[in-house]
């Protein structure tokens, strides 16, 4: 157990795999287009930043962070041993500590800091249908964060940090933007990608990659912005006008009516549709449901 003060809550968790929120939307292909903002968002914390710069090869490739720690993640959802996955992913963090640019001791399994990493996954869920679908209702939000405890459980750290709905959820998530986050070394790094070239992608030429990287990144850096919250992008020094504000509107709606179109391989990302194949086949669904929401929990 990586809790060191107050007691844990008793709160109910709602079942994980085929039928649930988090399943229908965390493998979303729309996700993608979500990465950089929930990256910034992560790296914005304190304790998140420092890991990334004693811990991690972020400025020399950050291709590398993002193509290895988002399949594991939805390997929590969609594989057919998630506990193993999950193990997996919390194993990783154990060496990540230090002290951060305020001289405070930091450590990645601290579950106030595992915590916001792990409620900005729950977030892009509700952002995806916001910003690219139709918005959740406020029954569907409170069945996300239910979701998010059994989620967060797999993981057997403290409850401590749980919240009991999306109200509560709503409420730490404004609290921690407004009171927590900064802009800092990686974030600095991360929005100024559309003039520092950096490695290709894998499976990229490095030929293509040299005349595709300033559009590419371009656009990438653009989109981050209009997808933050208005008051990171103040925290972050971002400008963003109103013709860039007609610009997303345009390219949200696009995206909006060509995706119900799609076929359902073209919509889920390869991990995720690996195990949306397998449940139709009827086989392991690697399911946790509501029953099993205390299992692994810290005590």
């Amino acid at each position: 157990m990586y809790a060191t003060d107050t007691a844990d809550r008793d709160l109910p968790g709602a079942p994980l795999g085929p039928g649930s929120l988090t399943w229908k939307y965390l493998g979303d292909r729309r996700m993608l287009l979500f990465l950089g903002r929930t990256g910034t968002l992560q790296n914005m914390h304190p304790a998140v930043g420092a890991a990334l710069q004693d811990h991690s090869n972020f400025f020399d490739d950050p291709w590398d962070r993002l193509l290895r720690s988002v399949p594991q993640i939805l390997g929590m959802i969609y594989d057919a041993d998630p506990d193993a996955m999950a193990a997996r992913v919390r194993d990783y963090h154990k060496p990540l500590k230090g002290t951060d640019p305020h001289g405070r001791r930091y450590h990645a399994l601290n579950p106030d800091v595992f915590w916001w990493t792990h409620v900005t996954f729950i977030e892009v869920c509700i952002a995806i249908n916001e910003f690219f679908g139709t918005p959740l209702t406020g029954a569907q939000k409170d069945q996300l964060v239910a979701e998010g405890i059994t989620w967060w459980r797999m993981y057997g750290l403290s409850d401590r940090v749980l919240v009991a709905d999306y109200v509560e959820f709503k409420r730490y998530w404004d609290t921690t933007v407004d009171t927590v986050l900064e802009s800092n070394a990686t974030t600095d790094y991360a929005f100024a990608l559309r003039h520092n070239k950096i490695p290709a992608p894998p499976g990229v030429p490095d030929a293509a990659w040299a005349l595709a990287w300033r559009p590419v990144m371009g656009f990438n850096v653009w989109l981050g912005a209009a997808l933050m919250p208005p008051r990171c992008r103040e925290i972050l020094n971002l400008s963003w006008t109103r013709r860039d504000q007609k610009m997303f509107t345009l390219f949200a709606t696009t995206v909006r009516g060509v995706w119900p179109l799609l076929p359902t391989r073209a919509r889920y990302l390869p991990r995720a549709h690996v195990g949306v194949r397998r449940t139709r086949r009827g086989g392991s669904v690697g399911a946790v449901h509501a029953s099993d929401a205390g299992v692994g929990r810290a005590s």
